[in-house]
């Protein structure tokens, strides 16, 4: 399968090319300029590419900027804006923003065109390198898909518009217990039914990430001796199918550090192989006697993988979520998250931008963990954001994200399943071979999108 997207040796643009291709498909990157291939590059690759276009030796160029400065060459004069920028109803991001002075633009939002394209030439406002899953970047993704489309003259092959929502930290972890956040087990257990009644109303399932032991009196046991209503909640859950659990560790503590007298999270930081996998056969023990399941995929708590810990997980062939980075979303069988878990950009109650990524084919992973949850409203009113902050505490985010128009939120276990799919599709002329059988969406180049005949 040929290559679609030129990228010199060394670009830092690199790691979102391989994205890009992955996610529609676009085969290996090359670093030989090619009259079939778009090229990638920043602002100091602007002259290179600009020259291999005019010479037909590429059939466009993508370049993203950020820093503000005079027209030099094709990249028009620019400058930053911080702020909140509307893109459309229920489209408004925080962040901070290169707006482009000249050009036609492809991409406008309340404060100035974000990118602008010049017949087979596009220059995007933004470094997606440095950005990648902050949702204030949410609109680089469908302008790229627009210009490769036609550009290329080819159809994107994309993921359906998936994505998942991850509550962490359930019902509660011996790490908020000994920093004093735990939450009584009834209340837990109202918020657990509470939104399992609502995904399973939409059709939905809400992943919840799951530690295996608590402490009671200062000694390890298993977490639903100290949270038996929640756990018989999350059981009921899972067996009408409105929630999958993934495997969030064994005790959610760093012991080492709290001998130390120290509070951390991190409980697989620095560990072995071997007492990784010790701690991985009793929460998986733990899982198939109280919850009657294996757990299809694993969540470090805080994302602290070590060596030793990703080691045992292979050998037990236990995938992890790693943290969101640009690069195709599955690595040595593992699945790589797509948004940073603070949902940095986001404005107010404005979650349209996930939508718009999930039809752009990339899975939105929205995680919402325990303590999170309940400081948004905190934060928001140190923001004076008193509005926002009211609707918050009558119906928190976790209880909103089903009605987001355009995403189906599916379980972790499926989700990585077609991301395994997805990986195995390769387009070679006309044909597409697609082994795992999976749906996909064909991304014209006039705009349409369809499912393949």
């Amino acid at each position: 399968m040929e290559g679609h997207l030129y990228v010199r040796c060394g670009s830092r643009l690199e790691g979102v090319a391989k994205a890009v291709a992955w996610l529609w498909r676009l085969g290996p990157l090359t670093d030989t300029p090619d009259p079939s291939a778009v090229g990638v590059g920043s602002q100091e690759d602007a002259p290179e590419l600009d020259a291999l276009v005019k010479a037909g030796r590429l059939a466009g160029a993508v370049i993203f900027v950020t820093r503000p400065g005079p027209k030099a060459g094709a990249v028009p004069n620019r400058h930053r804006v911080t702020g909140v920028a509307s893109f459309g109803a229920r489209k408004r991001v925080s962040g901070q923003f290169c707006v482009l002075d000249s050009g036609e633009p492809v991409v406008r939002s309340s404060i100035g065109a974000h990118a602008v394209r010049d017949r087979n030439w596009m220059v995007v406002g933004a470094d997606p390198g440095t950005s990648w899953g902050s949702l204030d970047g949410f609109w680089v993704l469908p302008a790229l898909d627009d210009f490769l489309a036609d550009v290329l003259d080819r159809p994107l092959v994309m993921l359906p518009p998936l994505g998942w929502v991850r509550y962490d930290d359930l019902p509660g972890t011996a790490y908020h217990q000994v920093s004093g956040t735990d939450k009584p087990d009834r209340e837990v257990r109202k918020r657990v039914e509470k939104a399992a009644r609502l995904f399973a109303d939409h059709d939905s399932v809400l992943n919840i990430a799951i530690a295996s032991r608590a402490l009671a009196e200062g000694e390890e046991v298993a977490i639903d001796e100290v949270w038996p209503e929640s756990v018989a909640a999350i059981g009921d859950g899972l067996e009408a199918g409105a929630l999958e659990a993934v495997c969030h560790g064994h005790l959610h503590l760093n012991t080492d550090a709290w001998a130390a007298g120290e509070i951390s999270p991190r409980e697989f930081e620095g560990v072995d192989a071997q007492e990784a996998g010790r701690r991985l056969d009793l929460a998986l023990e733990w899982f198939e006697r109280s919850l009657a399941l294996r757990p299809r995929t694993f969540v470090a708590p805080t994302w602290a993988y070590s060596r030793g810990l990703l080691t045992a997980l292979a050998e037990r062939e236990l995938p992890a979520w790693l943290p969101s980075s640009p690069g195709p979303l599955i690595s040595d069988g593992n699945g790589h998250e797509t948004l940073i878990s603070a949902l940095e950009g986001l404005h107010r109650l404005d979650y349209g931008p996930l939508g718009d990524l999930a039809m752009a084919g990339l899975p939105p992973t929205v995680v919402v963990h325990g303590g999170l949850f309940d400081a948004r409203p905190f934060e928001l009113r140190k923001l004076r954001e008193a509005p926002t902050t009211a609707r918050l505490v009558v119906r928190r985010d976790l209880f909103r994200f089903p009605w987001v128009a355009g995403v189906r939120w599916i379980g972790a276990g499926e989700l990585l399943e077609r991301l395994r799919g997805h990986d195995q599709v390769a387009v070679h002329g006309d044909r597409i071979d697609n082994p795992a059988g999976f749906d996909f969406v064909l991304r014209d180049g006039d705009g349409s999108r369809r499912s393949p005949d």
